[in-house]
């Protein structure tokens, strides 16, 4: 065999990773889907709703940008949004933790100002002054009236107060909501969240899981209705 041959009957690891590695994960991503679609097509038959689960923190302006949105597009479709709450989230030992924090407030107002929403903070806010929430939160069944009250506290956390994070000014919200007064020191339901998000892939918050696909729920919105349309859950007219 000639060289020039031999040449061309190697491979270059660029070629070999274009030729061998990108068309098995193509493969294995349709089937994937494939399995989605059928599984979606199963829940229908048995009368049971899609589900979006949405990991997200009370601390986080992009979070409450997400569930505000998502809250919307879900509506009107035979669709479960879980609210999964998280304090604990990133990646570990991040030196520019804080910078990101920052950073969030100044996209969350980006993002809510194409929804004609304004951030009524302009600092971050500490995730323990919200556990309490999410402890709330995830103590309590899945439902319209626990997302309805997630709505609201986010609402009233970002975009109508800049003070200080009182459980008092929350009670209210919750009674509304849930007809009950909230569940307290409730960190199991919390840690499982945390857990549950890791397992599914994401690191940080906003995140949805969507039978199969997870997305970053603050920049993808459209995206996740477009998955849902996809899997046969689609608004009604």
């Amino acid at each position: 065999m000639s060289e020039a041959r031999a040449s061309r009957g190697r491979l270059s690891p660029a070629d070999a990773l274009a030729r061998r590695v990108i068309p098995r994960a193509v493969v294995a991503l349709s089937q994937l889907d494939g399995a989605a679609r059928l599984g979606a097509a199963a829940r229908r038959r048995l009368h049971r709703p899609g589900r979006v689960e949405l990991y997200f923190a009370f601390d986080d302006p992009c979070s409450a940008v997400a569930v505000i949105d998502l809250a919307g597009r879900v509506a009107g479709r035979d669709v479960a949004l879980l609210p999964r709450p998280v304090v604990r989230r990133g990646i570990a030992g991040d030196p520019a933790v804080e910078l990101k924090r920052s950073y969030a407030v100044a996209d969350a107002r980006r993002l809510a100002a194409r929804s004609g929403l304004a951030l009524s903070r302009d600092v971050p806010i500490a995730p323990g002054a919200t556990a309490f929430l999410a402890e709330w939160t995830a103590s309590a069944p899945p439902g319209p009236a626990l997302v309805s009250f997630c709505v609201q506290a986010l609402e009233r956390l970002w975009l109508r107060t800049g003070g200080p994070v009182v459980p008092a000014d929350y009670a209210p919200l919750w009674r509304a909501a849930l007809g009950d007064r909230p569940a307290t020191a409730a960190t199991r339901g919390v840690r499982r969240n945390e857990r549950r998000m890791r397992r599914r892939g994401p690191y940080d918050t906003p995140a949805a899981w969507v039978h199969g696909q997870w997305f970053f729920a603050h920049d993808r919105p459209a995206q996740i209705a477009h998955r849902l349309d996809q899997l046969g859950w689609t608004a009604a007219s």
